[in-house]
């Protein structure tokens, strides 16, 4: 408290304490989240042209952190999809292409475009931290009794294929049955057309469902 006075009056009391409806606020923060605040680091999958210094085909969170080596099987939880249309334009040109999120809008821009569309997703997975992993970094959020790590993958054509369309044909089979309801199992898998030869992420379903603690954290994540 703060002690004020003037020429002719007695000491007066001004009342400085923090209303505690500010605590409140902040207890609750989690209300006001939107998808903007979460901060997801990429997940991609090293190729050959790749800059990096982990291995051709290991899955690496912020390119600094190897989650899986090259074809290893590693058990994951599909966090969310979101599939979207782009023109299909050369990854070396200048242009930028254009990108939209609903059907409706790929319909017109598929007629104004004069590149084909294109479809991809963005694919958000949770990795259990493994046995032996000493890289808390990578993993820092605990869950249960272990730790996870988060990240978005971004897939188009074949990598697409082997994992947007995955998960949405065991839904279509599996109706009511959530996709973060069981693990996953995540692997990189090269393909060769040629003389080239690429990695692909790939996710097929297990059979093992996730713990309670992991089923409560993913039923109330959304983005």
């Amino acid at each position: 408290m703060a002690n004020t006075k003037t020429k002719d009056e007695a000491p007066v009391k001004e009342d400085t304490a923090v209303a505690p409806a500010a605590t409140t606020e902040i207890a609750h923060v989690e209300d006001r989240i939107d998808a903007e605040d979460i901060d997801i680091q990429r997940l991609n999958v090293v190729q050959k042209m790749s800059q990096s210094d982990f291995e051709h085909g290991s899955l690496v969170l912020d390119k600094a952190h190897e989650i899986l080596p090259r074809e290893t099987k590693g058990k994951c939880i599909v966090l969310g999809a979101i599939k979207k249309w782009k023109e299909d334009i050369d990854f070396d040109s200048d242009e930028m292409p254009v990108i939209v999120d609903t059907k409706e809008k790929m319909e017109i821009l598929r007629r104004e475009s004069e590149y084909d569309i294109l479809e991809f997703a963005e694919i958000i997975l949770m990795f259990q931290q493994p046995e032996g992993n000493e890289d808390d970094d990578a993993f820092p959020f605990p869950i249960g009794d272990n730790n996870y790590c988060m990240g978005k993958l971004y897939v188009q054509k074949d990598a697409y294929r082997k994992t947007y369309k995955a998960l949405m044909t065991f839904a279509a089979f599996n109706r009511g049955l959530p996709l973060n309801s069981r693990f996953w199992n995540f692997e990189s898998q090269i393909m060769s057309k040629g003389k080239y030869s690429w990695y692909v992420p790939t996710l097929a379903v297990s059979k093992e469902h996730v713990p309670e603690a992991v089923s409560d954290f993913t039923n109330s994540f959304s983005l």
